[in-house]
């Protein structure tokens, strides 16, 4: 897993030692690695600290340097990877009056790209039930759907672009719950690809072309 704030790196808790140089900041992705590996190999549940310093190839007393327990390096990795979704979604919303099928193929692509640089840990991350999903990351999407939908339906009612924008959301998080490979099944991404044209271009009343 690679580390997507890996130049600036501020953990987002309380802690008793912040890494600021490289040598601490090398530790703390080396953790972060390993504790990827152990949630997704050995569930939430089952992972423990002594494990993951295990994996890490550390003491357990330079894991408790930076993280007071398992469910803070949880925390911290939904951070780091929900965070890096929502700035990627951010530039593709940013072109709204794309045409839908260029629109939708790239959030896909989005999806795609980063589950398989996190080595399925987005995946993880978006569906487990321990994992409170960033409700700022969803809330961003969630408006720039919105704003994209007030764009391409002039004059249309606010309330139902936010119908809208949950719908779209609510068809996207499929990417993830209709397989444990989720985005990077090419498969599951057809399947996201056609309802997400479906809905939206029956909704946004955008012809698509022949074929799709």
């Amino acid at each position: 897993m690679n580390n997507p704030k890996k130049a600036e790196q501020q953990l987002a808790f309380p802690t008793r030692k912040q890494p600021q140089q490289a040598r601490s900041r090398q530790m703390v992705d080396r953790l972060l690695h390993a504790a990827a590996q152990v949630f997704m190999t050995e569930g939430i549940e089952g992972a423990t600290t002594n494990r993951i310093a295990e994996v890490a190839g550390v003491s357990v007393g330079s894991l408790y340097q930076f993280f007071p327990n398992k469910l803070t390096m949880l925390a911290e990795l939904q951070r780091l990877w929900t965070e890096r979704l929502g700035a990627e979604l951010d530039v593709t919303f940013g072109r709204p009056h794309r045409p839908l099928v260029d629109l939708v193929d790239e959030v896909l692509g989005v999806h795609a790209f980063l589950q398989r640089e996190s080595g399925g840990l987005l995946g993880f991350l978006l569906t487990n039930h321990h994992v409170k999903v960033n409700s700022s990351v969803r809330q961003t999407v969630q408006e720039r759907l919105e704003h994209m939908a007030s764009l391409r339906r002039l004059g249309s009612d606010p309330v139902q672009n936010v119908m809208i924008a949950r719908m779209t959301i609510h068809i996207a998080d499929a990417l993830y719950s209709l397989s444990p490979e989720g985005a990077n099944n090419p498969q599951v991404r057809a399947e996201v690809r056609q309802a997400l044209l479906a809905y939206l271009g029956t909704t946004l009343n955008e012809p698509l072309p022949r074929g799709l």
